[in-house]
């Protein structure tokens, strides 16, 4: 019976330890978050017969890059909407992407999805097909931040 009741309390303290240990290594992540507004030159899929791959037009983008790091797992969450635009300037479509991915470094495991939306209205904020020239807003405000942040979540919702 005394042999019964030390194996108890040694199973108890174990699982103390195993639940303590679990706790404080899941509270410690990291979280960074990027909020970008740009413009870039896009390119046809397939090259040319000289080996080169043509450029198409340009798009705009507002986007959401979200990274939590933790001792046992990495998540990342990616919100975009990008207006594309031909040669010319003119407005072709809009595509409102949001794509995730959850990667396990205990069970190394990995899972994630993307969704994918297109709409027939320009739909991205601060840069406008005038202003683009492969421009990258690098010192967006707070405000700004913001801004881009609320619209990008609202546009999501229609995913």
């Amino acid at each position: 019976m005394n042999f019964n009741k030390k194996l108890i309390i040694f199973v108890k303290i174990c699982l103390f330890v195993f639940t303590f240990l679990l706790v404080s290594a899941c509270s410690q992540t990291e979280k960074h978050e990027t909020i970008e507004v740009f413009a870039i030159e896009t390119f046809d899929d397939h090259q040319n017969d000289k080996g080169f791959f043509e450029r198409t037009g340009y798009k705009i983008v507002n986007a959401i890059t979200t990274m939590e790091e933790g001792k046992t797992n990495v998540k990342s969450d990616m919100k975009s909407v990008e207006d594309f635009y031909d040669m010319e300037g003119s407005y072709v479509q809009t595509e409102i992407i949001h794509s995730y991915s959850n990667k396990s470094k205990l069970l190394l495991t990995e899972e994630g999805n993307t969704h994918k939306d297109k709409l027939q209205q320009p739909s991205t904020i601060l840069l406008s097909p005038d202003n683009f020239k492969n421009l990258k807003l690098n010192n967006l405000t707070q405000e700004e931040k913001d801004q881009v942040k609320e619209h990008l979540l609202a546009i999501m919702k229609k995913l």
